[in-house]
């Protein structure tokens, strides 16, 4: 494939796409006593799909360029690094001399080697009834760094989008072949279905895939999107009967579940890629929301940690010293470090992450 040098977009749809999935995600764990917010991980899964899209997006258009490897590689760095890095930094170096054993981070200290080397999900299946759980959201983190240390190669390699498309298809095959051998064996302990890299990847291989169809005929999903919703639910509707008929001891979610919803995810984040006005990226270009999708990563970063850490201090306080009942004290302390983590994760992103966000203009 020779250089391409078709210019990229931004969409402003997309920032509202993160916002999406960062609020879905921080509901999901930080509200999670509340019963409508149990849908809320599948955010994880929007990230996935919208990472492989722009990932892809940028890798497909950028190949033969001059230093195509090493300009990708740096601004990945200057973006995923810094804060990632900062984290470790405080809670594995510094905190432990500080806080009480009630926060367990001897776990992640004698493990540490696997966090720095962006492993941390191998770590949680290897020992899977033995973690702390304040970092344990860092496990998508490792999946992604993951993927991208394989797939720009891959794309340096074919080079042809039709081909690359083709990869990425029987990838996903492959993904749910390998889940329900893994079921089939019922392996004790082995949590395939959580943070497995091989069998977690649905989502960033389905985004990719979806740049790839945007660059080989960029009509096509929005041409087929009644077919491809329709196909979905038809799969999920037959699935379900299945389910039914093996007790429900059939596992939807780790078998193809991950996989459908990655496939509607898919379509939203295609509608979004656009700049035509429609009522999805209306809604998704709302300005709050773009700035909660501009920050989405820090606040990823930081939403859960804070948390674990603020929740009980906050739940004890409201309950024995305001006398507040629980229900109410619960909502309370999570809004409370929810906030707290929203608002160190503006600090974060202007104060500290965009220095390095600055130079990423030198590697284009």
């Amino acid at each position: 494939m020779t250089e391409i040098k078709t210019d990229r977009q931004h969409y402003p749809a997309l920032d509202g796409v993160r916002g999406i999935a960062i609020l879905l995600v921080v509901f999901f764990h930080n509200f999670g006593f509340i019963n409508y917010f149990f849908f809320g991980w599948l955010g994880v899964d929007l990230f996935f799909v919208l990472s492989g899209f722009l990932i892809t997006d940028i890798l497909i258009r950028e190949t033969g360029s001059k230093n195509y490897l090493k300009s990708f590689y740096t601004r990945r760095i200057l973006r995923i690094f810094p804060i990632y890095y900062l984290l470790l930094i405080i809670f594995l170096l510094i905190l432990p001399h500080f806080i009480s054993s009630t926060v367990n981070l001897e776990y992640y200290t004698n493990n540490q080697a696997w966090l720095w080397t962006y492993t941390q999900n191998w770590l949680y299946i290897i020992k899977p009834h033995a973690y702390s759980n304040i970092l344990l959201h860092l496990w998508s983190l490792a999946v992604e760094e993951q993927y991208y240390l394989i797939w720009p190669f891959v794309i340096l390699i074919f080079r042809k989008p039709k081909v690359l498309l083709a990869i990425s298809l029987f990838f996903l095959i492959g993904i749910i072949i390998l889940r329900l051998v893994l079921w089939n064996k019922q392996i004790e302990g082995f949590q395939y279905f959580s943070w497995f890299t091989f069998s977690r990847i649905d989502g960033i291989c389905i985004g990719s895939a979806l740049a790839l169809i945007k660059f080989i005929s960029p009509k096509f999903i929005t041409n087929n999107t009644p077919y491809i919703i329709s196909s979905v639910a038809i799969f999920n509707f037959v699935f379900y009967f299945i389910n039914k008929n093996y007790g429900f001891s059939f596992p939807y979610f780790p078998l193809i579940g991950y996989t459908t919803f990655a496939i509607v995810f898919a379509v939203i984040v295609s509608e979004a890629a656009t700049l035509n006005k429609n009522f999805i990226t209306i809604l998704l270009s709302f300005t709050p929301l773009r700035f909660i999708g501009k920050i989405s990563y820090g606040f990823y970063i930081y939403h859960w940690p804070i948390y674990v850490l603020l929740f009980p201090i906050l739940l004890n306080y409201l309950k024995q010293v305001l006398h507040i009942n629980t229900g109410s004290s619960q909502f309370l302390a999570a809004a409370i470090a929810t906030v707290a983590g929203f608002l160190i994760s503006i600090l974060s992103f202007y104060f500290f992450e965009m220095p390095f966000l600055k130079l990423k203009k030198y590697f284009r």
